[in-house]
């Protein structure tokens, strides 16, 4: 870990990114996202996303409908949008006017849990997972949406109603920056998990809303899948998996010797032989977390661990 940091600092004096330690967010890391809320980014999709992804940071299409008034109906109005309860009352066909939502509820989902706290070359997932947060929500905050969502580690959570202007982006930087640090456990605390934040989300989100999932997605199943297929029922759904190198492929060096591999079930060596299974079991499970977006329909981004943020995105041409 302290590698780690002193390799970040060297590279913020030289790069000029945001990051710091590599290790932990600070918050002024966070609020120099506002340099890129008017930049119109595309993330790098994969072939397999890049039909359903679009121009994610665009100005996004189908926003909710406002119900506005109740007139008479005329011709050319929608039948779909006939109020029979009022057509019943007066005898006379009415018909429900709405208007587009100026302010679009945005929610992010951010998983800090115990997974995310883990990087090999750059910086910690968790870190890279809050500077993502930190640009789209200055992006939200740029388009007029009200930003609201759901943040939590291992311990603890943090759910925000959406809310317009500054006032939403400073709550959820906010609480970024503290749950990226996680907290000592105690006895009477009750783990969060994946799937616990995806039922609070359900009950949290709002119709017609664009939703940011950001995780690594480790702990994603059957469970989760349902709620992502009724959530996704209404709503725009983004999924990010934030992934590390280390996680799909052990470096050649490491193989040359005797892994010793310690965990909370105990301790054991990695075997030499052994990288290929570890390769298998990594790209399956990456099959896995694909095959269950693609089947949502929803677009599934890739953004490194190993690299800067702003270095995994590309400015359209005009």
């Amino acid at each position: 870990m302290t590698s780690l940091k002193n390799k970040q600092k060297t590279i913020a004096l030289f790069d000029n990114t945001p990051y710091q330690t590599g290790v932990d967010v600070q918050l002024n890391e966070l609020l120099s996202y506002k340099q890129q809320e008017k930049l119109q980014l595309q993330p790098r999709a994969t072939a397999a996303y890049q039909q359903l992804a679009g121009n994610y940071l665009a100005k996004i299409k189908g926003r909710g409908m406002e119900f506005a008034e109740v007139r008479h109906y005329q011709s050319g109005d929608d039948v779909r949008t006939i109020d029979w309860s009022v057509t019943a009352r007066t005898g006379k066909a009415h018909t429900k006017l709405f208007h587009e939502e100026k302010e679009r509820p945005v929610f992010i989902l951010l998983d800090l849990s115990d997974s995310m706290i883990f990087g090999s070359q750059f910086v910690f997932k968790s870190v890279q997972a809050c500077h993502l947060a930190s640009l789209l929500s200055w992006q939200a905050k740029q388009r007029g949406d009200r930003l609201g969502g759901i943040v939590f580690n291992q311990q603890q959570v943090a759910e925000l109603k959406p809310t317009g202007r500054s006032k939403g982006l400073m709550r959820f930087i906010h609480q970024s920056q503290q749950l990226c640090v996680p907290q000592p456990f105690k006895n009477n605390d009750h783990p969060q998990s994946l799937l616990l934040q995806l039922k609070r989300l359900s009950r949290l989100v709002q119709t017609g809303s664009q939703i940011h999932l950001i995780s690594d997605f480790s702990q994603l199943d059957e469970s989760c899948q349902k709620l992502l297929t009724l959530i996704n029922r209404h709503n725009q759904i983004n999924a990010w998996q934030i992934s590390d190198p280390l996680e799909q492929l052990l470096p050649k060096k490491a193989l040359k010797t005797q892994l010793q591999i310690n965990s909370l079930n105990g301790s054991g060596f990695f075997k030499k032989n052994a990288s290929k299974d570890y390769q298998d079991a990594a790209t399956l499970r990456q099959q896995k977390i694909e095959n269950t977006f693609i089947k949502q329909g929803i677009p599934l981004y890739n953004i490194c661990a190993s690299s800067p943020l702003m270095e995994q995105f590309h400015v359209p041409a005009r």
